[in-house]
């Protein structure tokens, strides 16, 4: 059965040449080593915000921001999947956190770490909310179409045990009907020839003028 995750449908959007190579024929793009502190303190975070899952409670920074409490009966590593019959694949992914929002409807909240103060959210960003809010969606968790992602961005260091964190919270608008759009197109992609070569993609136009089939 064919799994496709929010990442895989960012890099359709950005080349669809590079998915078709990607998912077909296991050929990756070259991308940099995943930074270990960022896993870490991805990590550190989903622990700190359990502990006030319990007691219906968002942690103190985001206290008054948000309408809402964290979701207390959270998916397993917030694992959520849809499987869609006539595609026969399955789009799939893990949420950092989910809120109960006060109108009883439910919200992604997403986790990023950054050097500085982002001017706008990112493009693959936007899709990734768009594709988690899909999944509420067909999980029976209803929405109003609203994401949270909170940007944390360190200071400065008291000592080893001691890091000061910066954060931004963006409220962002949804479409979750775009997320299941593209990842149609995403599936039907697939089974058809591999696309053309991609202009603008410098790994798409190197895979093709080096001989790797």
């Amino acid at each position: 059965m064919l799994k496709l995750s929010p990442s895989s449908l960012n890099l359709f959007v950005d080349c669809p040449r590079c998915f078709w190579l990607y998912v077909n024929k296991n050929i990756k793009r070259p991308g940099p080593p995943v930074a270990s502190i960022a896993s870490g303190l991805d990590r550190v975070l989903k622990a700190y915000f359990d502990t006030f899952r319990k007691n219906g409670n968002l942690p103190p920074f985001l206290s008054g921001k948000i309408p809402g409490k964290l979701m207390l009966d959270m998916p397993k590593k917030g694992w959520l999947d849809f499987y869609d019959p006539e595609l026969e694949a399955k789009l799939g992914g893990y949420l950092d956190e989910c809120i109960h929002l006060d109108d009883g409807k439910y919200a992604v909240l997403d986790h990023k770490t950054r050097g500085s103060a982002p001017q706008e959210v990112h493009r693959s960003y936007q899709l990734q909310m768009d594709a988690y809010t899909f999944l509420l969606e067909q999980n029976n968790l209803p929405t109003n179409r609203t994401a949270y992602i909170v940007y944390y961005i360190p200071e400065k260091i008291g000592s080893l045990k001691e890091v000061s964190f910066d954060f931004i919270l963006k409220e962002l608008k949804t479409d979750p009907e775009r997320a299941e759009d593209i990842f149609h197109s995403a599936v039907n992609t697939l089974a058809s020839a591999i696309p053309e070569v991609n202009k603008n993609c410098d790994f798409c136009k190197w895979l093709d003028t080096s001989g790797v089939k």
